[in-house]
């Protein structure tokens, strides 16, 4: 369904779209992309997900949406956050890695 890589203009968009918006919380962030246009951010948390992860979501999706909406690349945006224990490498990356907290 998703690419095996992310575009870079849709990396340089993610960029500026996260900022403000990583926190403590946050174990990595992986993003999909679609030829079709659809991208899906996801949150591994080390917590279970709360309303504030899913408002952190829809602030970095309305910031891509009005970045990369300029391009007409993006159709579509899905979020989600999910409970991540274990080691990274079991993680889902999509499309790609945007963001990966340093881990001891």
């Amino acid at each position: 369904m998703f690419s095996t890589k992310l575009p870079d203009w849709l990396v340089g968009c993610l960029r500026i779209a996260l900022l403000g918006e990583i926190y403590p919380a946050i174990r990595a962030i992986a993003v999909g992309y679609s030829d079709s246009g659809a991208v899906l951010i996801r949150y591994y948390l080390d917590r279970k997900p709360e309303d504030f992860d899913l408002e952190s979501l829809d602030v970095v999706a309305t910031n891509l949406d009005a970045l990369g909406g300029k391009m007409k690349e993006i159709q579509e945006i899905d979020v989600e956050s999910v409970y991540a224990l274990g080691p990274k490498r079991d993680m889902d990356p999509l499309s790609g890695f945007v963001y990966s907290r340093r881990e001891y």
